[in-house]
């Protein structure tokens, strides 16, 4: 039949591998909430860039009406000083009349240069704003879908660490109360890790080496040894 301090071991082992899936937990637990910030950040990130790639496309829409605008008055002045060239009565008002024409169909020239580019960049503009559009819609569906896997994520780790927890509870209730509050004191500072192995003459937490004398005693088995270095419980391996 095992001694008192083997069943003891035992028990801290199935607790110790408890704590140590409900510090696994906790951790998965405290990651959610800023992945889901995350998700909501990249997504907004991309809102964003689409917001701006309107305005920019806007703002070259009205630029492009600005410039057909000025190109339509030009064109309106060229055609009332046209009328107005079989009216002049002297040569040098005929030649002025010529020359403000000549400037005015210069200046249209260059304006119709200019709205030709301005068309290839709202063309561009288009383009990239449906891109952004199709981006954007491809990012909220996965930010929905990556959201509502760590909602459930999250409730199915709520529901397990509550079962966890009720195990862990019903196996140290099975340990000596000195034990227990051992055992407890050591988990919370070890952050769920309060057992150690030893391997071969070292302590596998902290790698320390243990006195011989130390080792002999965790071999006779006669009471709970804790390593001198980080406190843990240790045991051997069967």
């Amino acid at each position: 039949m095992p001694s008192p301090i083997t069943q003891n071991l035992d028990i801290l082992k199935k607790a110790q591998q408890l704590d140590s899936e409900i510090h696994h937990a906790h951790i998965l637990l405290e990651e959610i909430p800023s992945q889901r910030a995350q998700l909501k950040a990249d997504l907004e990130l991309e809102k964003t860039h689409f917001t701006e790639l309107e305005k920019m496309l806007k703002d070259i829409q009205l630029k492009l009406k600005e410039k057909e605008l000025e190109l339509s008055q030009k064109e309106m002045q060229i055609k009332k000083l046209d009328g107005q060239l079989s009216q002049v009565k002297t040569n040098k008002e005929y030649a002025a009349l010529q020359q403000e024409i000549a400037s005015l169909k210069a200046d249209n020239s260059l304006l119709e240069e200019g709205i030709i580019h301005i068309l290839d960049e709202v063309e561009a503009a288009k383009d990239e704003t449906r891109k952004e559009k199709e981006k954007v819609a491809l990012v909220t569906k996965s930010f929905q879908d990556k959201d509502s896997e760590l909602v459930t994520q999250e409730k199915n780790l709520q529901g397990r660490l509550v079962d966890l927890k009720k195990q862990r509870e019903e196996a140290v209730t099975q340990l000596p109360p000195e034990l227990a509050e051992l055992y407890n004191r050591i988990v919370v500072k070890k952050q769920g890790l309060a057992l150690a192995a030893v391997n071969g003459e070292v302590c596998a937490a902290c790698q320390m080496q243990l006195r011989p004398q130390l080792i002999n005693e965790i071999r006779l088995g006669e009471q709970i040894i804790v390593c001198e270095n980080c406190s843990r419980i240790l045991y051997f391996e069967s």
